[in-house]
């Protein structure tokens, strides 16, 4: 039993790291897209990115809920919200794109922050446990 509360506490913890690389990325993703191309193309960025942590902040949420309880019970309910959330993410991302509201490529790059992250905190993580041996 603590052995599984060690393990949330360290995907937590994970889950935590991953959103502040989230976060720190887009900043500077943002930055670089200001600097080097314009402010529709940085805004762009920050659109995208902000869209991808918004969402992963949510699932990030929604599956603490369902792992905390009981499986069966919750099941139904995460895969409304996780499916409810998909339909607004791609309607909100068609919306900005046929309008042309916002650079597509760099849109891109913002909606990329997410999977970058991911790979940053896996990196950290090896790095620290292959360091240690």
């Amino acid at each position: 039993m603590a052995e599984s509360r060690s393990s949330a506490a360290s995907g937590e913890v994970s889950l935590g790291r991953v959103m502040v690389f989230n976060w720190l990325l887009l900043a500077v993703l943002t930055g670089l897209g200001w600097w080097g191309y314009s402010g529709f193309h940085a805004l762009s960025v920050f659109i995208g990115g902000a869209i991808a942590n918004l969402s992963f902040l949510f699932l990030k949420r929604d599956l603490i809920r369902l792992l905390a309880g009981p499986l069966e019970a919750v099941k139904p309910l995460f895969f409304m919200r996780y499916y409810l959330r998909l339909f607004v993410v791609v309607g909100v991302l068609f919306l900005l794109v046929r309008y042309q509201l916002v650079h597509t490529l760099a849109l891109l790059v913002g909606l990329s922050t997410v999977l970058l992250s991911i790979g940053l905190a896996v990196m950290v993580a090896a790095k620290s446990i292959y360091s240690t041996k």
